[in-house]
């Protein structure tokens, strides 16, 4: 029995090398491209190659899980295919006992996922932004993603429900310049641009409503449109870290005491930025967890396929792909929506897959 967890595990273990070399190659692409154009941009090469290893971590957490399905589904597709797995079953083991080494194997991705997602994947992104911080690169009006309470801006806390292009909806802008006097602007809409000198971020909201307009008039005041300037982060070398640069105790600091770490924020806001919390702590879980998943659905799949043919292992594992993460996507637009608990639904592709794949390596001893 030995001999055959061995021969299991080594040619699983290769299929999976090489599957995630290639995989985080096609994932790093874009970061790739990116250095490029640095480099182009005459960007230091020592603060661009830092850039890039900063990715690599990130990269890794979506490449370990693809590349431990693929490899399922190809070894075991190959092993079905030549008669190996009915030549185990008929000398009397069991499918637990056949798919007990990548199994095994999956956990120990597994303990590296939830590494690379809670420490190396967070400080990666931190530092990178740091490093594009110094050296002033980028625009700052992509720091302006939507769904997420943008702090990088000083004196001012920004929202913005959706974006499209240089459009902007559902704004709601915290005015903390002045700390005895906090007043909150939201807008209907509103298109954002850059000074061509300063570089500053514009906005010309639309459908405004100011609350408190002044110290002298204290009462809310609409209006139909609203210039706002709101600075340059860029220009400021210090930098706040985001929910995704927080390590996992980070974020649980940031759930257990969001009140002190947002106090800007009225009560329904911090609801809404705890829930974006609770999603990315959930959803770097259930990154981790899925090694294991895919492994176990993986498994037996690749018995059913049938089929020597790497396209067919390609072909199923980029179908499952698609719909775990579609999940984890659903997830994210609706984390600013706590009513919904995007934070469970994160889990429901991770428990139906470990299900299903249970269910079909009983069936199939």
């Amino acid at each position: 029995m030995k001999i055959i967890h061995k021969y299991i595990a080594s040619v699983f273990l290769l299929s999976f090398i090489v599957t995630l070399v290639i995989v985080t190659f096609v994932i790093s692409m874009g970061v790739i491209f990116r250095v490029t154009d640095l480099l182009a941009k005459g960007v230091p090469w020592q603060s661009v190659i830092n850039m890039y290893l900063c990715g690599i971590p990130v990269a890794l957490t979506f490449s370990i899980p693809v590349s431990a399905l693929t490899a399922s589904l190809l070894v075991f597709g190959r092993l079905s295919a030549d008669g190996e797995v009915a030549a185990m079953r008929a000398c009397g083991i069991g499918m637990w006992q056949i798919v007990s080494a990548p199994v095994m194997l999956s956990l120990v991705m597994m303990l590296a996922c939830l590494y690379l997602c809670n420490e190396l994947g967070p400080l990666g992104h931190y530092r990178s932004r740091q490093i594009m911080r110094t050296l002033g690169a980028g625009s700052a009006v992509k720091l302006l993603d939507e769904g997420r309470f943008i702090q990088d801006f000083n004196g001012f806390i920004v929202f913005i429900g959706k974006k499209k292009g240089n459009e902007i909806f559902n704004v709601r802008i915290y005015d903390i310049r002045n700390p005895k006097f906090k007043r909150e602007i939201q807008a209907k809409s509103g298109v954002v641009t850059t000074d061509p000198i300063t570089k500053d971020v514009m906005m010309e909201l639309k459908g405004v409503r100011i609350d408190k307009f002044s110290e002298d008039s204290p009462l809310p005041m609409f209006c139909d449109t609203w210039p706002l300037r709101i600075g340059n982060p860029l220009n400021v070398k210090t930098y706040r870290k985001r929910q995704d640069d927080l390590p996992f105790l980070g974020l649980l600091e940031g759930m257990r005491n969001m009140a002190s770490y947002n106090p800007s924020l009225s009560s329904y806001d911090q609801e809404k930025m705890k829930s974006s919390f609770a999603v990315e702590l959930n959803k770097r879980i259930v990154l981790s967890i899925s090694c294991f998943a895919f492994v176990l659905l993986g498994v037996p799949l690749g018995v059913t396929a049938h089929r020597k043919e790497s396209s067919v292992g390609i072909g199923i594992s980029l179908f499952l792909v698609f719909n775990f993460y579609l999940f984890v996507i659903i997830a994210e637009s609706l984390a600013t929506r706590p009513e919904y608990r995007p934070d469970l639904i994160v889990w429901l592709p991770v428990v139906i897959a470990v299900c299903l794949g249970s269910f079909l390596i009983d069936r199939g001893d």
